[in-house]
């Protein structure tokens, strides 16, 4: 299977089974390592954090300021945003830099692991990994549950994902 040495690497580096990472990769992009996605009104949504984060970079990478629907959108395998991959370390010339699967799958097992250590259960990190946070409605579901059930059912299934 394609990326087996990178999702093996990475499962032993953060401890994420690997069937795991291979549901999110499967959800998220079909196993596309060339998948782009801009999110549409985060831009408009997250100005002002998405600005102090590119001012504060050592690398000066406020200049992709200019190119908004480039900041805003997500990348690769497991479709890592560029501001959450900045948050946790990615610095880079040019953002399709995080379209290399090696970096595509560290930067997502690192949100992954992330949110699993500051949830403390797999659903909430898997909830998180797609919507930022494990917000859940006034009947207690997930508000991205079709999401977390569409990446646990990929998880615990018996054939490869």
């Amino acid at each position: 299977m394609p990326f087996d040495e990178i999702i093996k690497n990475c499962s032993q580096i953060y401890g994420i089974e690997e069937r795991l990472i291979r549901a999110i990769i499967r959800k998220e992009s079909s196993w596309n390592p060339w998948a782009i996605r801009v999110e549409r009104g985060f831009w408009r949504r997250y100005w002002v954090g998405i600005k102090a984060l590119f001012i504060r970079t050592p690398e000066k990478d406020e200049r992709w300021l200019a190119y908004p629907d480039l900041v805003a959108t997500s990348y690769g395998l497991m479709q890592i945003m560029l501001t959450t991959a900045m948050e946790l370390g990615f610095r880079f010339q040019y953002p399709t830099e995080l379209l290399d699967p090696e970096t595509n799958i560290n930067y997502g097992c690192l949100l992954l692991k992330k949110n699993y250590k500051q949830y403390g259960n797999w659903q909430d990190a898997i909830s998180a990994y797609n919507q930022g946070n494990p917000r859940k409605d006034k009947n207690g579901r997930y508000c991205n549950q079709q999401y977390v059930d569409t990446v646990v059912q990929f998880w615990k299934k018996n054939d490869d994902v």
